[in-house]
């Protein structure tokens, strides 16, 4: 057991640097889109009849799956005069890329308006909804929190994929567990296991065609507009994946020596697992976190190589250990050699799954009051139930284990929790198909923000020129705008001229900036009220097309949309990142400890005495 226990030790090292590397760098909360904020807000009133209404989402929507219904007391709908799609940017309130749905109202009369509206995110295809209330000239009372709740027959198809793939990848692993030299059995075992990790890549291909069909019928998209689109490109990454890992796997069924196959096997199952944290919640936004991308893809890793292996072994190697002789001793043995992956595997799950809590868990609120939350708390459970179990199954299989854990009652025989474990990671996986398929528990009235995260400054560019736009003190009434304006070609086609900014929906005029010097320009800004904008910039310059972009606001002074806390509504992001840090160090250390105790603990080498007699010698 030495050298594959040392291997593991050194696996176990580089991982966890590879995780604390990843929690080291920063990452963009990425999720299902949501409601952030809304103009005129949930539950306010106004003296005047707004003419257009501003949603702010999370992230980007798709505007021709999007529908808006307004309806008055008396029942009556009023139509909308049309909708646009306004660029990204800032969000404040925890979010750092926003799309504002701009709706164009028709004349309302003084009563008390009900909004629902449904969309559909262009990140992974879901559908979300919700509603709001304002009143003219009426007072009303706010439409609250409203949570998209998961879309069964979708999570049923997801946790399908989770099963598949983990039994590809578990399958695979079992085989190699097995030594042939074990016992003429475990041939047949090393055989059987192939061929159920061939058909589980074959499911999973399957199944992944499936869930597309479903979900291109529920979202209203067509099959060119998704392919012409990031999605369709993120779903070939995963179907590369799957594809390779078909091809790899039945090359394994019939050349099961080759074992060069083993470099594809690892590639197809990292391409997969890519693709997959693509489709998910870390894949999403403009610009998708290679951080959270990569976390998503070792927890998927980690977790379906823990769940397949289990799941294959209750097929194959429980049978075996009914019998009696060599094969329910070779098959203890491919068992007790399962215990370091399975750890390494466990200590990945937790470190990465801590890490990405972080991006869809807002706060202890959050996750006591969700859905979401209420159904990451019983997967939490039920790992630790699965826990439990493989702390019983690993004394089974160590009496040495067993009696420092006062286990000695355990039978050390049948394995008799290694089906339940099994079970148990089969709920797991179904839970997290039902989280992905969620929406995250992010929601800014169960999670409070700092007034200073409405972000006083954004920058973009505008053909060659890069911007930056501030607003001091970006409150309701009199302050300043200052755009920087900087030409990135060399040489510059042209001097700026003027600078012009735009408050799209407050105060409506533009207004005429005055050179400041070193490429920036200001003017005092009135901003009517607090909530969303759209400041739109245009620079002029002599014998050049003017350049114009447009930038999503967020004024401040509004009052907090956070609901009273009944545990606690302060943000949990970074205690959740730190905690996954000091844990991925935590286990870093303990690892090299034991790598170094067992290089300790090692024989010394005598030339021209055999191994064995080495190994008697030093006991």
């Amino acid at each position: 057991m030495s050298r594959p226990f040392l291997r593991a030790r050194r696996l176990v090292v580089v991982a966890t640097t590879v995780v604390a590397g990843l929690l080291g760098a920063p990452s963009a909360a990425g999720a299902h889109s949501y409601l952030v904020s809304s103009v005129p807000a949930d539950g306010s009133a106004v003296n005047v009849a707004p003419t257009h209404l501003r949603l702010l989402f999370s992230e980007s929507i798709e505007s021709a799956s999007t529908h808006i219904a307004i309806v008055g007391t008396d029942g009556r709908t009023h139509r909308t005069a049309g909708m646009r799609l306004l660029g990204g940017g800032v969000g404040g309130a925890g979010v750092s890329q926003v799309t504002v749905l701009d709706v164009a109202l028709p004349p309302l009369a003084p009563d008390a308006y009900r909004v629902s509206w449904e969309t559909v995110s262009s990140d992974d295809l879901h559908r979300t909804s919700g509603v709001l209330v304002f009143g003219v000239q009426r007072e009303v009372r706010a439409a609250g929190l409203h949570e998209a709740a998961p879309v069964l027959t979708e999570s049923g198809l997801r946790w399908l994929l989770f099963l598949a793939f983990a039994t590809a990848l578990g399958g695979s692993l079992l085989t190699r567990l097995y030594r042939p030299n074990d016992s003429p059995f475990a041939d047949q075992a090393m055989g059987r296991s192939r061929e159920i990790a061939l058909a589980g890549s074959l499911t999973a291909v399957a199944v992944s065609i499936v869930l597309l069909a479903q979900q291109l019928t529920v979202s209203g998209e067509s099959l060119h507009t998704l392919f012409g689109a990031s999605y369709g490109t993120r779903w070939l990454v995963r179907e590369a994946g799957l594809g390779l890992l078909v091809v790899t796997l039945l090359l394994q069924v019939r050349r099961t020596a080759a074992r060069w196959l083993q470099v594809p096997l690892v590639l197809a199952a990292v391409v997969t697992a890519a693709g997959s944290a693509l489709l998910g919640h870390a894949g999403a936004g403009r610009t998708p976190s290679p951080t959270r991308v990569g976390a998503d893809a070792l927890h998927l890793l980690a977790a379906a190589t823990w769940a397949g292996t289990l799941l294959v072994a209750a097929a194959v190697v429980v049978p075996r250990l009914r019998s009696s002789g060599g094969e329910a001793v070779a098959s203890r043995a491919a068992l007790r050699r399962f215990l370091v992956p399975a750890g390494c595997c466990v200590a990945t799950m937790v470190v990465t799954g801590l890490f990405l809590a972080s991006s869809v868990v807002g706060s202890v609120d959050a996750l006591l009051l969700t859905t979401y939350g209420r159904i990451l708390l019983i997967k939490l459970g039920v790992v630790l139930a699965a826990g439990v179990l493989a702390v019983l199954n690993s004394a089974s299989l160590h009496p040495s284990l067993g009696a420092a854990l006062g286990l000695t009652r355990v039978s050390s025989g049948r394995q008799r929790f290694l089906v339940p474990e099994a079970a148990a990671a089969a709920v797991v996986l179904g839970l997290s198909a039902l989280l992905s398929s969620g929406q995250p528990a992010r929601e800014p009235q169960l999670v409070r923000y700092a007034a200073d995260q409405v972000q006083p400054v954004v920058d973009g560019a505008a053909a060659d020129l890069q911007e930056t736009l501030s607003v001091r003190p970006n409150l309701p009434g009199t302050n300043v705008v200052v755009v920087g304006v900087f030409d990135t070609r060399r040489p510059s086609p042209g001097r700026v001229a003027a600078v012009d900014v735009t408050v799209a929906e407050q105060s409506g005029r533009t207004l005429h900036l005055t050179a400041l010097g070193d490429s920036r320009w200001s003017a005092p800004l009135t901003l009517d009220s607090p909530g969303t904008a759209a400041l739109r910039v245009v620079v002029h310059r002599p014998g050049l097309r003017d350049q114009a972009a447009s930038y999503p606001w967020v004024v401040g002074g509004a009052a907090s949309l956070t609901r009273p806390a009944i545990v606690s509504t302060a943000p949990l992001a970074s205690t959740l990142r730190w905690a996954a840090m000091g844990l991925a160090v935590l286990l870093g250390l303990v690892a090299l400890a034991g790598w170094r105790l067992r290089r300790r603990a090692r024989p010394a080498v005598v030339p021209g005495v055999p191994q064995q007699q080495r190994r008697l010698v030093s006991h």
